[in-house]
């Protein structure tokens, strides 16, 4: 069995965790429904014809309601599963890196059970990538990442904690991969937006915002890594941090959440 873990596979797990203890907690109010929509059903074989039609409608109704109700947890629960799902599709955009030129992995646990999404190695140098699936029409400038609503231009919300979250992360894993091999090598931080962001790429702050499908293209024509490295040192150590978890690291990082932004 591969001790390699998957893209998406911290995210997925919390998603299911989550709406587990969701479910549990609602379960008595689901079986009172199944109930009632059982009882109407029932009641419907013995009205009238000119009833079977309606009570039969109603109990569909509760039926459908019941179903929506067990597979549709809240949006708070939710945006872990669209989390995984970008992280997935994330991993499934570098499978078209040469392998001969570039290394990755994916979910690198910390000490405290938090992750790196994907750390890619190549003669690029070393690049952090958080993964981010959103809704509404994204964009990205100084003042921080936008999401607008399709629906209605007027509605928009701002955010900057994206930001400092990936600084940190990146910051954090240069400082790791230090300590463990004594390589001072630039970790560039990437946000990989998967939604619709018509800007393609931007760089901001050190950072790089890229639309998953631009994300291979983005790697590939990066300048060459700011000073030379050994890479299969540092590969070597990502190798031990898929296997056993990253070592611990003195700088404290917030954890990642799908909550960070909109999903």
């Amino acid at each position: 069995m591969s001790d390699r873990r998957r893209a998406g596979q911290s995210a997925n797990q919390r998603y299911q965790e989550l709406a587990r203890a969701w479910r549990r907690r609602r379960r008595p109010l689901l079986v009172g429904w199944l109930a009632l929509a059982v009882v109407l059903i029932a009641v419907g074989n013995f009205v009238g014809d000119e009833w079977k039609a309606s009570v039969g409608a109603i109990g569909g109704v509760f039926l459908g309601s019941l179903v929506y109700a067990l597979v549709s947890p809240p949006d708070r629960i939710d945006n872990w599963y669209w989390g995984s799902q970008g992280e997935r599709k994330t991993a499934k955009a570098l499978r078209r890196l040469p392998k001969e030129e570039w290394r990755v992995w994916h979910d690198l646990l910390r000490e405290d059970g938090t992750n790196i999404d994907h750390v890619v190695v190549g003669v690029a140098g070393v690049f952090l990538l958080d993964s981010k699936t959103l809704t509404g029409r994204i964009t990205v400038d100084n003042a921080g990442l936008h999401t607008q609503w399709l629906e209605d231009s007027h509605v928009a919300r701002v955010s900057r904690a994206t930001f400092g979250q990936v600084a940190a992360a990146s910051a954090e894993l240069k400082d790791r991969i230090q300590a463990a091999t004594g390589i001072v090598a630039w970790v560039q931080p990437v946000v990989v937006l998967w939604g619709r962001f018509e800007q393609g790429i931007v760089r901001t702050d050190d950072i790089i915002f890229v639309h998953g499908n631009e994300l291979v293209r983005c790697l590939c024509d990066s300048a060459p890594a700011r000073r030379a490295f050994d890479r299969a040192q540092i590969a070597d150590f990502l190798d031990q941090a898929a296997r056993d978890g990253l070592p611990a690291s003195k700088r404290a990082e917030p954890a990642h959440s799908p909550h960070d932004e909109a999903s």
